[in-house]
Order: structure tokens, then sequence, then C-alpha cells
């Protein structure tokens, strides 16, 4: 009898235990990141000959939880959170190029050459000069205003890098501190297991994370590891290894390629070479030059023209501001300071180096040469354009990505992703670095095909002064100089020019509006106005693919998120019928107990 008196004591204690864990079930319904618990109820130990055995006892409360669904849900919430990111960041820009029927950049561009055409019916008359000289400061107004624009947007996206970075940080410190917790208790507490499930999941939105929760727990992200044996925390740091645009001349062999050995005479004969730098500044040496540098005086020939051309970039105001010419390859010492290759009378191949590294820095050369042994059929000197080796010239680049320990991060998703390839212009993915080039391509032809032509009769026209330089006969070139510049931050009007427009010049301008075969970036042949619609068309159309895979991964990530909530989240009708049947129990057990108790005052009753 006493023994059954212990078994039902034993389940009343067990009751009592799954009632409470029911009111707390039910009390934490809302709250953020609480996972339904249970009781685990087993047989007690027998340790002895006893019958009736020795009831239950409560094994474990543990959490309901499936963490093969969970790891998936926040890789799906991290890949969720880097297209909401993107979306936003594109709604931004798509704003940028917001055009009414009345107002943009396409009006603005229309307004341009429809002066050009009102000056061409009256060249002489003032109104319509000075409508072109205001309608060409309109446009390149409203270019440097877009352009500006989606540079904000840039320092806005590098400045949020900041930001969430140390927000990663900060969690990876939280997580570590609630390891530590849980490293010091024997059995760790489902409260601390949902907070790491929690902060798991938070920096999950910031980029994509794995982890291995054995004993000892472990989370990466792209690889690199990020908590280590509990508390071990690697901070995540920002790397910023901008590089200088650096243009070199030279043969895969390492030789100058400026140069044929036929270049060569002197006087009215001498052959030349042009160096032009953002399209307005330029300079030029000719065979037979007489330069005095700090090795000498020499007379230019093609044996020594790599040494004449870097020396006049170097001493040419305007040019030597910005870049840096080497007559070979330099060496540079741990402090990052340069020295040219010795010694310096000796011809190796030039380099053109930009002073500021990143795309700040970034500059447009030409290296045009003349040489009257290169002809064309009907022995018309050709101007030569000289090509830079691409395989080993580098482009100005902003190359900014995050690192642990010197080991960089390859960020696979979450937002930080979308802003890294945003802000690092080195990344294939980079929007804005895609249209800032458009912007620059439009700014560069613009200036280009205003600059100069060559009328060839019969109303075609040798079109920009890019091409009239490789004609196969240059004098006949006609200057404008209407723009300046070579890219949209250093384009500007010349207003000073329109009143030296002749009818021919002003003829020739007209064609530009419906021309289609300008190639604008270099290789597809367009108009202006087309071109910028595909500019228009292009941020549209990103941000419409965009939308389209975050609407997709919405989807998904909404789905595992039910199908998790399911299983983790307190479902109030449940535990209201759990709340029932353990309070019968309960009851049960209370009420057998009363039982033995009644039946043990009725044999104490008896024996008096």
């Amino acid at each position: 009898m006493l023994e059954t008196l212990n078994v039902a004591l034993s389940g009343l204690y067990s009751s009592k235990t799954q009632v409470e864990n029911v009111m707390n079930n039910i009390a934490n319904e809302n709250t953020v990141g609480y996972k339904k618990r249970v009781v685990d109820i087993k047989q007690a130990d027998n340790s002895d000959s006893r019958l009736t055995g020795r009831g239950t006892t409560v094994a474990d409360v543990s959490r309901i939880t499936n963490l093969y669904i969970y790891d998936n849900l926040i890789k799906a919430q991290s890949q969720n959170s880097q297209y909401n990111e993107l979306s936003t960041m594109l709604a931004d820009i798509e704003s940028i190029f917001f055009e009414t029927e009345s107002s943009g950049m396409s009006n603005t561009l229309d307004g341009y050459f429809q002066a050009i055409e009102d000056l061409r019916a009256n060249p002489y008359n003032e109104i319509y000069r000075t409508n072109l000289a205001n309608q060409g400061n309109m446009l390149v107004d409203s270019l440097k205003s877009i352009y500006t624009n989606i540079e904000d947007r840039e320092e806005i996206n590098k400045n949020f890098l900041y930001d969430n970075v140390d927000e990663i940080n900060g969690i990876l410190h939280d997580i570590g501190a609630v390891n530590q917790l849980i490293q010091n208790q024997i059995h760790p507490s489902n409260d601390l297991l949902d907070k790491r499930d929690q902060l798991e999941s938070r920096l999950s939105e910031y980029v994509k994370i794995n982890v291995d929760r054995s004993e000892s727990y472990s989370l990466k992200t792209g690889g690199v590891t990020a908590v280590r044996y509990n508390t071990n925390i690697h901070e995540v740091n920002i790397v910023d290894n901008s590089v200088a645009q650096k243009d070199v001349y030279s043969t895969d062999l390492h030789e100058s390629n400026l140069v044929k050995p036929t270049w060569d005479g002197t006087g009215a004969t001498a052959d030349s070479l042009t160096y032009y730098f953002n399209k307005d500044l330029s300079v030029t040496v000719k065979s037979g030059d007489s330069i005095t540098d700090e090795y000498g005086t020499f007379t230019v020939d093609n044996t020594n023209i790599v040494r004449a051309m870097a020396y006049k970039i170097n001493n040419t105001t305007g040019m030597s501001n910005n870049v840096v010419a080497y007559n070979g390859q330099y060496s540079t010492d741990e402090n990052g300071n340069k020295f040219p290759q010795l010694p310096g009378n000796v011809d190796r191949y030039l380099i053109i180096e930009s002073k500021v590294k990143g795309t700040d820095g970034t500059f447009d050369g030409r290296m045009i040469a003349n040489d009257n042994a290169v002809t064309d059929i009907n022995s018309y000197q050709i101007s030569n354009l000289v090509e830079k080796n691409t395989k080993i010239s580098l482009k100005g680049d902003n190359d900014i990505h995050l690192e642990i320990f010197n080991e960089e991060i390859p960020v696979e998703s979450g937002k930080i992703k979308s802003i890294l390839n945003n802000t690092d212009t080195t990344s294939s993915e980079n929007k804005f670095s895609k249209y800032k080039e458009m912007l620059d391509n439009f700014a560069k032809a613009i200036s280009d095909t205003a600059e100069a032509y060559i009328f060839e009769g019969e109303g075609k026209y040798i079109t920009g002064e890019e091409a009239s330089l490789l004609h196969k006969d240059k004098s006949i070139m006609k200057r404008i100089g209407l723009f300046e510049g070579s890219d949209v931050k250093t384009l500007s009007f010349n207003s000073s020019k329109v009143g030296n427009l002749a009818q021919a010049d002003l003829d020739y301008l007209s064609t530009i509006h419906w021309n289609e075969n300008i190639k604008i970036d270099g290789t597809n042949a367009t108009s202006f106005s087309k071109f910028y619609q595909n500019i228009r068309v292009a941020v549209s159309a990103d941000k419409e693919n965009v939308d389209y895979m975050k609407d997709t991964q919405i989807a998904v990530t909404e789905s595992l998120t039910l199908t998790y909530d399911k299983l983790v989240k307190v479902d109030k009708d449940d535990e209201m019928v759990n709340l029932i049947k353990f309070q019968s129990a309960y009851e049960a057990n209370a009420k057998l107990i009363t039982i033995v108790d009644e039946m043990l005052q009725t044999i104490l009753g008896m024996k008096r």
C-alpha cells in the first residue's frame, strides 16, 4: 500500500510539472524566438523487487525544434534579405532617372538638339545662340546631377556597409556571451538556446552562415570561421585595397610598342607621337626634337621615345597633377615609395599611372602615332591608335571586401552581399558602376562628336575628334570645340564657341541627333536618344528582375517559416487540450493518494 502511495506521489509531481510547462507555453505564445517545451516523462528505475514499480520521473524539459528545417530557413532568410536590400537600392536609382512629359534628361537632350536646329535655320540670331548656350549647359548640368545622385547613393551604401559590419560584430560577441553561459551549465537552459537561435537568425539577415552545434560550437560565413570553440570570436573587418589606374604601353615581352622602327625624320617630315589626357590636354613628341632631362640633353628618335614621352607627361601642367609616367617598371619600398628603374636614359616601355587610387583617379588616355611610313593603299599617311597592353594594365578600382584574420570572406548572400557588390567596383554585379560607366560613355561621346569632324562630301561625315584623328587626311579636320571633358565629371560646355559656329558646323551638328551609327559604348552603334533610353531601360529591367527574384524568395521563405512554426510555435488549442489532460492526471494521482490515505486511516482505526 505504501509502495502504491509512492507511485501516486511520483505521478503527482510529474503531472504538476507538465501542467506548469503548459502554462509556461501559453504565457510565451507571442514571445519572439520562443520554442514550445515538452516534458519528457519516463518510468523510474527499479532498485528493488517490488511488483508495483517506482512510478514516473521527469527526465527533461526540452524544446521542440528541427535543425534541418531551421538551417534551411535561415539560409532562405539570408537570400530574401539580399534581394530586399538590392530592390530598395535599385528603387532609389530608378527614382533618379524618373521623367515626366515636360522634364527629365530626355527632354533636355531633345532641347539641346532642337536649339541646334533653330540656330542652323538662323545662324546669326543672338536669341538662338543664347538658347543653344543655355541648352548645352542644361545638358551638362542634367548629366552631372544624375551622376552625382548615383555617387551619393554609393556613399550612403558605403556608410551602410560599415554600420552593418558593426552590427555583425555585435551579434558575434552576443553569441559568444550566450555560448559562455551555455558552457558553464551542465544542462544548457532552453532560454539560452532560444536566445542563440534568435541571434543566428538575426546574423543570417546580414550574411549567409553555416553552424555546427556539436560539442565544439562553430559558426562560419563564406567558409571562414567567425565563432569557434563556443567563445573564440573573430571579428569581421572591412578592407579597402583601392587600385590606381595604370596604362602600360608594351608588348607581351615587355618591350615598347609606342612607335615602329620606321618612326623618324626631322623638320616638316618629322614623325610624331601625341598623348591625349582626358581628351582636352595633350603632349606631342616629334622625331628630331631636343629634350633635356635629369640625365642630359638628347635628340628624340625611335630609340628614346619612351624617355621623351615620360618626360613630357611628367612636366606638363594638368597632366602631372593627376598622373605620373615611368620608363619601365618601378620598384616600391616598404613604405610604398616608388623608385624609377635605372639607368633612366635607356628606353624600356611606358607606364602612365594615376596619382589617386580608386575610381576617383581614373582618366582617359589615348596615344596617337603618326608615321610617314605607315600609309593606306593611296599612300596617304595613317594615324595609328597605340593600344595599351590590356593584360597588364590596371583599371582604377575600389577593391572593398571583408576579411577575418587577413582571410577574405566570399559573401554568398544577405544584405551585406547587395551592399558590398555595389560598393566594390571590382564586382561584376556592381549595378552602380554599370550605370555610371554608361553615363560616362554618353558624356564622352557627346563631347567627342561636338569636338571635331571631317566632311567627306555628299552629306557624309567622319563624326567626332577620335575618328577624325585616325583619318587618312587630318588636314581637312574641322574643329568645333563645343564641349570639353571625357566623362561626366570633366564635361563642360564652351558657351564662347557658340558664336564661332559656321553654317557648315551647324549642318554637321544637326546630323548627330538622328545619327544611329555612333558607337557610344565603343561597340554597338546607336543614337544618343536611344542610348540614354537604354540606360533607363537597364535600370528598370534590373529592378524588375530583382523584384521577381525577391517575390519568389519571399514565397520560399514563407513556406519554410510556416512549416517550421507548425513544429516549434505554441498552439493554444493544443496546449488547452494538454492542460485538461495533465490536470486530469494530476487529479487522478491526488485521488489515489486520498484513497490510500483513507485506507490507512481505516486500518489504524480498526487497530484502535
